[in-house]
């Protein structure tokens, strides 16, 4: 039987590929990390949208009252970090660079910080409710860092597409 992909070689039983072909196919971006892929591409189209909206409506509460409060100077810094961190994240991710582990375990931890910043904050600070939204956001956050970082520390696959 000869190899599906390049019809040139013997190919092996499981996978129909030969050794050339399979070793290739596993330093692609596939299966399992889809996951964070999708999650990165959501995560800066989400980000950006989120940031854009913050700042337009405390541009509006400044214009009407004048005042800026501390947590909004601090929810503003963390979600245009987030966003940064993001697109760095994104770019070390899809260019399959060397530091992807490094930039995905901060991405992660950025995104549970904000997560936390925005949510457990006000609750603790001004006694505010925790709707649906806030409860999703926290758990995001906390998914990615007890999930995906352990991940992207542990797994072999990892090494093989990011560390060539």
């Amino acid at each position: 039987m000869e190899c599906i992909k390049c019809r040139g070689f013997e190919a092996n039983k499981e996978s129909g590929l030969c050794d050339d072909c399979e070793k290739e196919e596993l330093c692609k971006i596939n299966g399992l990390l889809y996951l964070p892929a999708l999650g990165l591409i959501l995560g800066v189209i989400g980000g950006a949208i989120v940031l854009y909206n913050f700042t337009m409506t405390v541009f509006n509460y400044f214009n009407e009252t004048g005042f800026l409060s501390y947590y909004a100077m601090g929810a503003f810094t963390f979600l245009a970090c987030g966003f940064l961190v993001s697109l760095y994240a994104m770019w070390f991710f899809f260019r399959r660079k060397k530091g992807t582990r490094k930039a995905m375990i901060a991405y992660y931890v950025t995104k549970l910080i904000v997560a936390l910043y925005l949510t457990v904050l006000p609750a603790i600070l001004f006694d505010a409710q925790q709707d649906s939204d806030n409860i999703r956001l926290l758990v995001s956050g906390l998914f990615g860092v007890v999930i995906w970082i352990p991940y992207f520390i542990f797994s072999k696959r990892i090494n093989m597409v990011f560390c060539r």
